[in-house]
């Protein structure tokens, strides 16, 4: 079963996985997203794991050079859980696949991401931040990292005077 087979299903949040068919196949054609000729019988292919699928809120902007680090992680935040203030040296693509993310920015702003979203984050450190879960359940997070080789995911800071309490 090719992807372009999978049946139109909800995701997280109640987002839509549309049905995009490819074109059709040619002889030899590697490509895994299109459908095999009409009237073939194709061998039966594995199907993925959709382990995250959400919608970006903000333009991504990523010029990856050869030899980036590309790691995938799966965070479980349980109820009243944190990531502590951190912040990242390469670009990190984030869907919330359960509950609901809130995390404080440098500025002392809050961003609340529900499940079925997705978070760009800043990189460096003017880019710190904190990740909470303040809800009942767990929240979790699939992150996509683009580092530079032999990088921490996250490298620990101290909050920022603008986000502490007054």
């Amino acid at each position: 079963m090719t992807p372009a087979d999978l049946p139109d299903t909800a995701g997280p949040g109640g987002l839509r996985r549309a049905r995009r068919p490819g074109p059709p196949a040619a002889p030899g054609d590697r490509r895994v997203n299109c459908r095999p000729p009409v009237g073939s019988r194709a061998a039966a292919e594995p199907a993925p794991v959709l382990l995250a699928d959400g919608l970006l809120t903000e333009r991504l902007a990523l010029a990856a050079p050869e030899g980036t680090r590309v790691v995938v992680a799966d965070y479980e935040i349980p109820p009243g859980g944190t990531l502590p203030w951190h912040y990242h040296d390469g670009r990190v693509v984030a869907v919330v696949t359960a509950g609901v993310l809130t995390r404080t920015l440098a500025d002392g702003s809050e961003c609340v991401t529900p499940t079925g979203a997705c978070i760009v984050e800043p990189v460096g450190p003017r880019g710190v931040h904190m990740a909470e879960n303040r809800g009942s359940g767990p929240l979790r997070i699939c992150a996509l990292f683009f580092l530079p080789r032999d990088c921490a995911l996250s490298t620990r800071a101290d909050p920022p005077a603008a986000a502490a309490p007054d």
